[in-house]
């Protein structure tokens, strides 16, 4: 592994726990929610640190928004079908 690699790994690393905590400290998630949040952030936090971001809170942070954003679209569609069905 070259330094920049064990570099990017340690960011990774870090920003993974940092948005851990965060998202592990909601109480109001759902189920598949917790299921598939470890996933998705792992994901985004090397989406992000591909793209070059290199501090891991804000990498953290962007992740955490990340699945808030699909989260919301998640549920917005779902109260459409909804809606349509009646």
């Amino acid at each position: 592994m070259t330094a920049r690699n064990e570099g990017a790994a340690e960011i990774i690393r870090a920003a993974y726990e940092l948005a851990w905590r965060e998202f592990n400290s909601h109480r109001d998630l759902t189920p598949d929610e917790r299921l598939t949040g470890p996933t998705q952030l792992r994901r985004y936090i090397a989406i992000i640190t591909e793209s070059g971001a290199r501090d891991p809170r804000t990498i953290a942070q962007s992740a955490l928004g990340m699945i808030r954003d699909c989260e919301q679209r998640a549920r917005s569609t779902a109260r459409v079908m909804i809606g349509q069905a009646d």
